[in-house]
């Protein structure tokens, strides 16, 4: 169904945030890694496995490319112009796009996590995808995506992604504060209504209801330069801005009235992560489309094996998102070659066992 993992995300979010399904943190069940050396190690085997993974994804393709080929290409010693062309205008700007919106859907999933107290969230909560998909819906709608280089339909799913932030925050506040359970509730009441005008865009869709189905499943097909240099500085203020939010948010995850009276500026916390996250979803999906489980997947592994502390477990869910989707993405391309999956279907296939076993966990130590 159109929107299901979004759909999907936003009801499970609200039933595990009104009946309080048990929260992942140091206290819970699971034993994080209590040591420096050890967090140190994790991050610098994040590292090394995104580095020699980059690598695999630029020679994995149809037209294979060696590592002394992939050297000489990368540092201009090839004269090869093909395979030039193949590295430097098709593999190099997919692979940086997918370590940046894999980067920024963990990252901002692990903040929002940390912000509503609860391991089920995702950086789609907010309404941003939904807000996005009925842009996107409409610049197809439009003929947009004949114009551009195809940069219209990112543009307005951008705009109209923070555009449905700006109404559900809105409609959120009472008295000037922003309330994070009438935030949550009303995000997921706009994200399915405006997931019926999506269906409706796309029977208006006619011959172009199969690019938006695309879309909305994610995918790197389109992935170029203009994207990277589009959606890198939106990602890099973002994830700066949730930075500094760190040690607010390792107290706020606590309790919020301990947060206050150590000091923390709690509202100020909640503005900063909220648009931070969702400039960086808002970018993610504006070119990449909806992509599911990895805002939710990859903080939720990662605090369990590092624990809570966002100082650390931001980068490190940065690291891990950018790697995912970067093997979902190579899979996607290779596996049905030449014919290319959305790699939302990808990730879906990872992400939907893992979302039911810890459904399970977590009821069972309810019971």
């Amino acid at each position: 169904m159109v929107g299901s993992a979004a759909i999907r995300s936003n009801w499970v979010v609200m039933f595990s945030h009104l009946f309080r399904l048990p929260e992942m943190s140091d206290s819970s069940g699971s034993k994080p890694m209590d040591t420096r050396r050890a967090t140190l190690l994790l991050g610098i085997g994040l590292f090394i496995a995104v580095v020699l993974s980059v690598v695999a994804a630029l020679s994995i393709g149809a037209i294979p490319l060696a590592p002394a080929q992939l050297f000489r290409l990368l540092f201009g010693i090839s004269t090869d112009i093909t395979l030039h062309t193949i590295l430097w205008e098709l593999r190099l700007p997919r692979v940086l796009l997918a370590l940046l919106v894999g980067g920024a859907l963990g990252m901002t999933g692990a903040a929002f996590q940390g912000l509503l107290r609860n391991p089920l969230t995702d950086p789609y909560v907010v309404g941003v995808s939904s807000g996005a998909a009925v842009g996107a819906a409409l610049a197809y709608l439009l003929g947009w995506h004949l114009k551009g280089y195809g940069l219209g339909v990112s543009l307005l799913a951008f705009v109209s992604g923070l555009g449905v932030l700006s109404m559900v925050i809105t409609l959120s506040r009472t008295n000037g504060q922003l309330h994070l359970t009438s935030f949550l509730l009303m995000g997921v009441a706009v994200s399915v209504s405006l997931w019926g005008v999506v269906t409706l865009l796309l029977l208006l869709a006619g011959e172009d209801m199969a690019r938006v189905l695309y879309w909305l499943l994610g995918g790197l097909l389109n992935a170029d330069w203009q994207r990277v240099m589009g959606a890198t500085p939106l990602m890099v203020l973002g994830g700066i801005a949730l930075m500094t939010q760190a040690r607010g948010l390792n107290l706020y995850a606590i309790d919020e009235e301990i947060a206050l009276h150590l000091g923390v500026p709690v509202e100020r916390l909640k503005w900063t992560v909220l648009l931070a996250g969702a400039l960086m979803t808002a970018a993610a999906v504006a070119v990449a489309g909806i992509i599911g489980f990895v805002g939710w997947l990859v903080p939720h592994l990662l605090r369990r094996l590092a624990g809570g502390d966002h100082r650390v477990l931001l980068p490190l869910s940065a690291l891990g998102g950018g790697l995912l989707l970067l093997w979902a993405d190579t899979v996607a391309r290779t596996l049905t070659r030449p014919a290319e999956l959305p790699v939302g279907v990808i990730t879906a296939l990872i992400g939907t066992p893992l979302f039911i076993w810890v459904l399970r966990h977590y009821r069972q130590a309810v019971v």
